[in-house]
């Protein structure tokens, strides 16, 4: 695997693992927690733990792009170079 693959994998890896762990959040704030565990009220993320999270879907989506298109570059001249 060249490192133009594990630029677009990691990518969308960065892209794919903060909207899972948010719906996986939202969804357990939502889960009835009654007794020792909490008192019944949801527990929404708050802004400092939502950070990370946007920052680092930010980041993938900023760099998908760049690294198709770096992809792309790499192909075309490794099929000019072949030629």
């Amino acid at each position: 695997m060249n490192k133009h693959v594990l630029h677009i994998v990691t990518s969308a890896v960065c892209i794919l693992i903060p909207v899972i762990g948010l719906l996986y959040g939202l969804w357990d704030s939502h889960q009835p927690k009654t007794g020792p565990v909490g008192d019944g009220q949801p527990n929404y993320p708050t802004v400092p733990q939502l950070i990370p999270i946007f920052s680092c879907f930010i980041i993938g989506v900023l760099n998908l792009p760049l690294a198709i298109m770096r992809y792309r570059q790499n192909k075309k001249s490794s099929k000019d170079k072949e030629s």
